[in-house]
């Protein structure tokens, strides 16, 4: 039972930080943010537009797990944390 729980929340962890991943390089948050504030020198690495493609990219790798995941919740092994 616990091993179920466990991947139902690695599943939804995986939709939720695919989908932040996937929006956030292109809101303006982004760009204006503590982070970059504080640590100027990065600013120029952040702001590229392709860094936030890679960002994208992870976004879209995590939620394609997360429906892999959901695809194959009935298999043999039960997920990530099954014994």
């Amino acid at each position: 039972m616990t091993a179920r729980i466990f991947n139902v929340i690695y599943i939804l962890y995986s939709l939720e930080v695919g989908v932040a991943l996937l929006l956030l390089p292109w809101l303006g948050i982004w760009d204006n943010n503590l982070v970059l504030y504080l640590c100027p020198q990065i600013e120029p690495v952040v702001t590229n537009p392709f860094f936030k493609g890679a960002v994208l990219g992870l976004g879209v790798d995590s939620i394609l797990i997360g429906l892999h995941e959901v695809l194959h919740w009935r298999s043999a092994s039960h997920g990530l944390f099954s014994r």
